[in-house]
C-alpha cells in the first residue's frame, strides 16, 4: 500500500534553507534563498524535469519565504531572482499558452523592506537596463540601443513589466499571514516562522550558525595556483543551472594583482579552494 504524502512537510535543503510542502492546498514553499539554490533543489531531486499536458515543464516551489536577515555571516540570505525565474520560464507560469500560466504567480512571502528589496532585484535581474533612454545613459548609441530593446521586448513577450506583474506578495509582520489555499504562516522569533494547515504545523528556523556558511551545490577541490605574471584561470563554465559546476567566470592576473571577470554565486568559495583571499581582488 502506498503511503499518503503528509498534509504539511518540510526538507531541509542545506544549512539556513528548507522546503515546506502542503500537497492538498498545492504550495510549495521555499524557506530561504541564497545563492545557487536552484541548483541545492535540482541536487535533492525537489526540481525534476516533468510534463504538463505534453508539454515540457519543469517541477518546484511557486513560493519563496524571505529571510528576515538580508545577509547571514558575510553571505546574502535572499537573492530570489533564478527561483523566481525558474518558477516564470521552467516551470511555464509566464509562457504564453502553457499549461502551467494559469494565473498564479510565484509568491513572495516575508518583512515588507525584504520583499520590497526582492522586488526591485528580481526587476533588475530579470531585465537590466529597461529602456532605450536608459541605455544610452550608459553610452549606448541610438540605434544600438534600440536594437538591445526590441531583443529585450522579444523575450518580455513584448513589454517590460513591473514586478507586481510578475510576482505576489504576502507580507509577514506581527499577525498570522494566509500564504494560499488555508495554509497559514506566521513569525515567531526572528527569522524563524511556524507554517499551519488545518491540524498540522512545521516550524522553520532561517538563522545559520556562528560560524556556518550557506553551503556550494558542487564539489570544489583545493589547488595552490602559480601567481604568474599574467595568467588567465577559468574558476567556472557553468550556468544558473547547473548543478555541477560555478557559474561562467575567470579571474584575470596581471603585474601581480588580481581581478574577476564576472563575480557568479559562491564566487568567495570559489576563491577560497583557489587560495585567493577576497582582500586581494584588485577589481572586478
Amino acid at each position: 500500500m502506498t503511503k499518503p504524502f503528509p498534509a504539511l512537510s518540510k526538507i531541509r535543503i542545506t544549512g539556513g534553507v528548507y522546503m515546506v510542502c502542503a500537497p492538498e492546498a498545492q504550495l510549495s514553499v521555499l524557506c530561504g534563498c541564497p545563492a545557487d539554490t536552484v541548483k541545492h533543489l535540482i541536487r535533492l531531486g525537489l526540481i525534476v524535469p516533468s510534463e504538463v499536458e505534453g508539454i515540457p515543464s519543469e517541477t518546484g516551489p511557486n513560493a519563496i519565504l524571505l529571510s528576515d536577515r538580508l545577509m547571514q555571516n558575510d553571505h546574502f540570505s535572499n537573492l530570489s531572482e533564478f527561483p523566481v525565474l525558474q518558477m516564470l520560464y521552467r516551470q511555464g507560469m509566464i509562457l504564453p499558452g502553457h499549461p502551467n500560466n494559469t494565473g498564479f504567480k510565484p509568491l513572495l512571502i516575508g518583512s515588507k523592506e525584504q520583499v520590497e528589496a526582492q522586488k526591485a532585484y528580481i526587476y533588475r535581474g530579470n531585465y537590466g537596463l529597461s529602456s532605450r533612454e536608459e541605455l544610452m545613459e550608459a553610452g549606448l548609441d541610438r540605434e544600438t540601443a534600440q536594437t538591445l530593446m526590441r531583443i529585450k521586448l522579444k523575450f518580455a513577450f513584448g513589454r517590460i513589466k513591473d514586478t507586481d506583474e510578475l510576482v505576489d506578495t504576502r507580507i509577514i509582520g506581527s499577525d498570522t499571514v494566509e500564504i494560499f489555499n488555508d495554509v497559514l504562516v506566521r513569525r515567531t522569533a526572528f527569522n524563524r516562522f511556524e507554517f499551519i494547515y488545518g491540524d498540522h504545523r512545521v516550524e522553520v528556523d532561517l538563522n545559520l550558525g556562528k560560524n556556518e556558511v550557506y553551503a556550494p551545490p558542487y564539489a570544489l577541490s583545493h589547488h595552490d595556483i602559480n601567481r604568474e605574471y599574467f595568467a588567465v584561470i577559468h574558476c567556472g563554465e557553468g550556468d544558473g543551472w547547473d548543478m555541477n559546476r560555478p557559474c561562467m567566470g575567470s579571474i584575470l592576473m596581471f603585474q601581480g594583482r588580481i581581478y574577476l571577470i564576472d563575480a557568479g554565486p559562491n564566487m568567495a568559495a570559489t576563491l577560497t579552494f583557489l587560495g585567493i583571499d577576497p582582500s586581494e581582488i584588485e577589481g572586478i
